[in-house]
């Protein structure tokens, strides 16, 4: 699959309904595969998704065989149950314990990377290794000693790398 061809991928946000929904009859007539991701984003218009893959199953044989929609969500309350049950879904879920976690955490970034950084960089990704393997580990005990849930994800440690480097590239 190339994508701009037989792939297409959209973040669905805030009026990406039309585009996302012309998307997928195209992809339904052509065979192309679909891929909106962030659907918890607009869950006003789940709904209609439905509705759609509704009318997509009851005209089994009109479409094209080739055509796959996939989905991805954070977990959320708002995604339909139809949507749900004729899905596959497939979860990532961070390793037990905090050395696990802070393995994965660590080996995230490219080594050729790390090892050209200055001392203090590394420390501070270090640091932010463990915060953040602190954290995932830390969000099975619920609210006990804590206010409230924060899901520091691999992608705000990522963004979190980002921001250290364009600081320590400045000063």
């Amino acid at each position: 699959m190339e994508p701009g061809k037989n792939f297409f991928s959209m973040a669905l946000g805030q009026g990406m309904d039309e585009l996302a929904k012309r998307r997928i009859e195209e992809g339904n007539k052509e065979g192309h595969w679909i891929m909106l991701e962030n659907i918890h984003l607009m869950p006003s218009w789940l709904p209609e998704l439905e509705k759609i893959l509704d009318a997509y199953q009851a005209e089994a044989g009109a479409g094209n065989p080739n055509f796959k929609l996939f989905l991805t969500a954070d977990p959320s309350p708002e995604i339909p149950i139809g949507i749900l049950d004729r899905s596959i879904k497939l979860t990532n879920e961070p390793p037990q314990g905090l050395k696990a976690n802070m393995k994965r955490a660590w080996t995230y970034f490219p080594r050729e990377e790390i090892d050209d950084k200055d001392p203090k960089v590394k420390s501070i990704l270090f640091a932010l290794c463990f915060f953040h393997s602190t954290m995932i580990e830390r969000r099975r005990f619920g609210p006990k000693g804590w206010n409230m849930s924060y899901p520091f994800s691999i992608g705000d440690l990522r963004d979190s790398y980002l921001v250290l480097n364009k600081y320590m590239e400045s000063n």
